[in-house]
């Protein structure tokens, strides 16, 4: 093989390596920017879904331009579950963006609207599977 070919061959061997590398180290910057240690959510908006059931809906913002939300099913004489949760650019939580939350069944559903997006339903699990043993 000629000398001049060697070296293209090796860096094109092992830019998938380095490129791999890369992606994890931003997604691990990330990560660690959204520590619930190091930013904490802060508690927003609460609705009641009926008598003794609520979803509250908290938001941070760790990083410029990203939004993280979570909702929190409150449900008297259980501990808060968190039923939800998306971290997206933060124009997905402006305009149109809404949310709700309604009893099916006995159990909370929870439809996210965002702009330019599908509305997300999130469900929870039914009482069955989820009572105290």
């Amino acid at each position: 093989m000629k000398s001049w070919k060697r070296p293209i061959l090796i860096v094109l061997a092992t830019l998938p390596i380095g490129l791999i590398a890369f992606i994890m180290l931003f997604m691990a910057r990330s990560e660690v920017a959204f520590d619930e240690a190091r930013c904490p959510f802060e508690q927003g908006e609460l609705r009641l879904v009926r008598e003794g059931v609520a979803v509250r809906e908290d938001a941070r913002t760790c990083q410029e331009g990203v939004e993280e939300h979570r909702w929190v099913l409150l449900r008297e004489g259980r501990a808060p579950h968190e039923i939800a949760r998306r971290r997206m650019d933060a124009q997905y939580f402006e305009g149109d963006y809404g949310w709700s939350a309604s009893d099916e069944d006995g159990n909370v559903e929870l439809t996210i609207r965002s702009p330019g997006q599908e509305p997300r339903v999130f469900r929870e699990r039914p009482l069955a599977e989820t009572a105290p043993r």
